[in-house]
């Protein structure tokens, strides 16, 4: 592939999570999930409790903060761990299971330990002690046990949620990025087949700004690299190499132009316009553009009016430029064109330079030839 889409770009984001150990991937997400369950548990709790009338003190709040941040820790390391090595061996489902047991198991046994060695010791056991009044050792354990399940539960189904959310936007941007690889692909081949009709320069130069273009964004890349596709596909031959009609070089043209847009500070605006009876006209490709081209040198162009139509057994082309007269036409592009319709037709056909003016006409094809 070009340089407009590196090859580890799509197949890095394909690859899976690696052995880089039990925890890895834990990252920023899993810590705002963390304090957010943390902090708002207990004072939703609070509020409720405000609302209905019930006091509310700050030190009590600070213990169950710190409950259900062992809750929260505990079960999103232990997700993440299930995830990383025990998913491939008994699947999703199970290991997810086996978390939320783990987590249930060791959030019970961690939040004792807290509640007796941290959160009695500073007074904050208020709303624990109330809990475990009347009850035996064994039953407090089983009601912190139910407490803590229920949480668990909770959590590593946000958990699975907010992964399988991940996962899915890193699927779907590894999709668009094999769907721009294969544009690419697209691009390239029809690259080879237009080396007779494009500029190499130009196409050389459109890459280049395309690569910016992703340097920058995604989207702006997509957008230039779209306008390079839409110009390769109005500069494919048609099914005669000498014949075209009217609309598909308009087409052309519209897409050179744009193509040159993408890398001029003050683009040139293209004004052209085709006669209503004159799009379905058989014409000679590429006429139309290399006169464009030739008008589109002058470098105080900004305005470029073209206009195509029948004129009695004629077609003709006229292309107008708003280019200071005083700045010099080239010569090379017109002799090109002269030599063509030179080879084309026999007799008949006009070419006419006036400044940054030209007048092209040629025969239309008779209704013999074109069924010829």
């Amino acid at each position: 592939m070009s340089s407009v889409l590196p090859a580890s770009a799509a197949s890095g984001f394909a690859q899976r999570k690696g052995s880089g150990g039990p925890l890895e991937g834990f990252g920023r997400r899993h810590w705002i999930l963390i304090l957010c369950f943390a902090f708002c548990t207990p004072l939703t709790f609070a509020l409720f409790g405000l609302a209905f009338g019930e006091p509310m003190h700050a030190v009590p709040i600070f213990g169950e903060l710190l409950k259900y941040l062992v809750i929260g820790l505990t079960t999103v390391l232990l997700a993440i761990v299930g995830d990383n090595l025990l998913q491939h061996r008994f699947g999703p489902v199970w290991s997810l299971a086996i978390a939320f047991l783990a987590a249930s198991i060791l959030s019970t046994a961690l939040i004792l330990l807290v509640a007796q060695a941290v959160i009695a010791p500073l007074g904050w056991d208020a709303a624990f002690k109330m809990e475990s009044k009347g009850l035996s050792s064994a039953q407090l354990a089983i009601v912190n046990f139910v407490g803590a399940a229920r949480w668990s539960l909770i959590l590593v189904v946000l958990y699975e949620l907010m992964e399988s959310n991940r996962r899915a936007s890193e699927e779907l941007h590894a999709a668009r990025m094999t769907a721009l690889a294969a544009q690419q692909n697209l691009v390239e081949g029809e690259l080879r087949a237009m080396q007779a009709r494009v500029d190499p320069e130009l196409l050389f130069n459109s890459l280049v700004t395309i690569d910016e273009g992703y340097a920058s964004g995604v989207e702006a890349g997509q957008h230039r690299l779209d306008a390079l596709i839409r110009y390769l596909r109005a500069a494919l031959p048609s099914d005669s190499a000498d014949t075209s009609t009217v609309a598909r070089e308009r087409e052309l043209a519209e897409a050179y132009v744009a193509l040159l847009a993408q890398r001029a500070a003050n683009p040139a605006r293209l004004h052209l316009r085709v006669d209503a009876d004159a799009g379905a006209e058989q014409m000679p490709s590429m006429l139309l553009l290399p006169l464009m081209r030739w008008a589109l040198t002058a470098q105080s162009l900004r305005n470029l009016h073209v206009r195509i139509g029948r004129r009695g057994e004629m077609l003709a082309i006229e292309i107008e430029s708003d280019a200071r007269k005083e700045e010099t036409a080239p010569l090379d592009e017109i002799a090109s064109i002269r030599e063509r319709i030179s080879q084309l037709y026999a007799n008949g056909a006009q070419l006419s330079i006036e400044a940054w003016r030209a007048r092209l006409e040629i025969p239309r094809p008779t209704p013999a030839a074109s069924q010829a």
